[in-house]
């Protein structure tokens, strides 16, 4: 992925390893790029990558990454509401205009639902993609495949030009913009 300088991929990852590992990896590519980091994680993840982060990073990188719980984004205002989470990543995005122009995100995204609205996705994600082409930044939407139906596997493939698995990474054949 270092390859890329812009863009929105879609992370369906299904090994806890190999997920931090490339989360790591991607925080390393930012912080030598001299760019500030969002990382929206789950709860469960957020002590691990901590761990990992004070192990690869010295006080001064750490402090180029903002690291938010994925609960405040896609579960506070409801069970992943679109508009809440515009809201909390504009906040957070503001915070690091302000410190470096030049920044990427990653998030884990998550919900409570069994059956996720896959319309709704499309539309937050969809508002994501726009945000990453304006900005002209690498965003990184992460996803358990184990949480993904056939249905949202090919909406998020449509709204997010590139797509990485634990072990590949390419362009969205599926993806129109």
């Amino acid at each position: 992925m270092e390859a890329i300088t812009d863009g929105h991929v879609f992370y369906r990852y299904r090994d806890e390893q190999v997920y931090l590992n490339n989360l790591i990896a991607f925080i390393s590519s930012g912080l030598k790029n001299n760019q500030h980091i969002l990382i929206v994680e789950s709860m469960k993840n957020i002590p691990k990558l901590k761990r990992e982060m004070e192990k690869s990073f010295n006080k001064e990188q750490i402090s180029s990454i903002r690291l938010v719980n994925n609960f405040d984004y896609y579960f506070a205002g409801g069970d992943f509401n679109t508009q809440t989470i515009l809201d909390h990543f504009q906040k957070d995005i503001s915070i690091l205009k302000n410190l470096n122009p030049s920044f990427r995100t990653w998030a884990h995204v998550e919900w409570a639902s069994d059956n996720p609205d896959a319309t709704m996705l499309k539309e937050y994600e969809s508002e994501a993609d726009d945000f990453v082409i304006k900005e002209n930044l690498i965003s990184v939407c992460a996803y358990s495949q184990v949480s993904l139906t056939t249905e949202l596997n090919g909406v998020l493939e449509q709204v997010h030009n590139y797509v990485m698995t634990d072990d590949e990474f390419y362009a969205s054949s599926l993806y129109r913009k």
